[in-house]
């Protein structure tokens, strides 16, 4: 099938620190699309010679460029999304490029956040894949169809890398999105975003996410999402679109680095609640897990009550500020997802 070379501009935003292999993987998948993206931005966050060589070589084949930015998920994004001239330049950083000077995107040689210069329209369509992840041939053209029936956001099916299991309990039939579902729904990863949304929403805020400095390590991709949906934004869910996922550092769950990760994952949950909705509802997120933990400690199963403990205990974190004794610090996460949906 040969390629799609018409519809809307597709742009690409990939946050990355140190996993060539894995970012090579999606940037083939990426080029192997039958409506391949019109540009691919690289927002390397570490200091590994992998990541530049990668983008190099697949710069044959896909209109790609690498950027830098400070460290944070969000501020990643956002750097992304500056560099597609959909949000202002962060104040004192000076993106550097990987993309060849005679490619589709190019950078002036003059300094600071204003050098970079898009030689080609804006893009109308960006999506925010992590470095783990990939995309079936069909996933972006799919995308653009669904988005053209109207709504702003579409997001679709998270699949494990064996075959067609569900990462999550995600519906089998298209639905629209709203302030429940969104946590269950709308991964990141899965996720198209019409290029206005980002742009009247301000993109992800920096305080939230995997790697910003403040203790609410998820939930900045759940949040700008609700913030569209007070906007009247409308999000809708279509199980057609698959994007297959496989983390080869993700902890067992039988491992406390496992533990710790569901604590500070359920800190960033609980603020974003907080924010977002009322107290009954946050009532409920809380006595969820605590249920869950005494159910499994009922059968037996001490490490899931652990866990679902955590998740308690991190979602009242989140809601107060009140911080208390972490079961240990999370592993350093590479990965350019904050967790934020179902897994909170």
């Amino acid at each position: 099938m040969s390629p799609e070379t018409t519809g809307p501009r597709i742009a690409v935003v990939i946050t990355t620190i140190g996993r060539p292999r894995l970012l090579d993987r999606l940037l083939l998948s990426l080029a192997g699309q039958t409506r391949p993206p019109d540009e691919v931005v690289v927002v390397d966050q570490g200091d590994e010679p992998g990541t530049a060589a990668v983008v190099e070589r697949r710069s044959d084949r896909l209109a790609i460029r690498r950027i830098t930015s400070p460290r944070g998920a969000s501020a990643g994004r956002n750097a992304g999304l500056a560099a597609l001239g959909l949000l202002p330049a962060p104040a004192g950083h000076r993106p550097t490029t990987a993309a060849p000077s005679d490619g589709p995107l190019q950078t002036s040689s003059g300094s600071g956040p204003a050098s970079t210069a898009l030689l080609s329209p804006p893009a109308e369509i960006v999506a925010f894949p992590d470095d783990d992840t990939w995309y079936p041939p069909d996933a972006l053209a799919r995308a653009a169809r669904a988005l053209a029936d109207g709504p702003d956001v579409v997001s679709g099916r998270l699949l494990a890398s064996d075959g067609d299991r569900a990462q999550w309990r995600f519906a089998d039939e298209p639905r629209p999105i709203d302030a429940r579902t969104v946590w269950s729904h709308a991964r990141i990863e899965t996720c198209f975003f019409q290029a206005p949304v980002l742009r009247t929403t301000g993109g992800f805020d920096e305080d939230l996410g995997v790697g910003c400095g403040t203790p609410w390590q998820s939930g900045a991709e759940t949040e700008l999402l609700l913030r569209a949906l007070k906007r009247g934004r409308t999000l809708t869910y279509d199980p057609d679109i698959r994007v297959y996922e496989h983390d080869p550092d993700e902890p067992h769950a039988s491992d406390p680095v496992h533990r710790a990760k569901a604590r500070h994952t359920a800190r960033g949950a609980g603020h974003v609640y907080r924010r977002h909705y009322g107290a009954a509802t946050c009532a409920k997120i809380v006595a969820r897990p605590l249920g869950a933990a005494v159910l499994s400690l009922a059968r037996g199963r001490i490490p899931d009550a652990r866990r679902h403990l955590h998740k308690a205990i991190g979602r009242v974190e989140g809601m107060t500020g009140i911080l208390f004794r972490a079961p240990g610090p999370v592993a350093p996460q590479p990965r350019g997802s904050a967790q934020g949906g179902g897994s909170a």
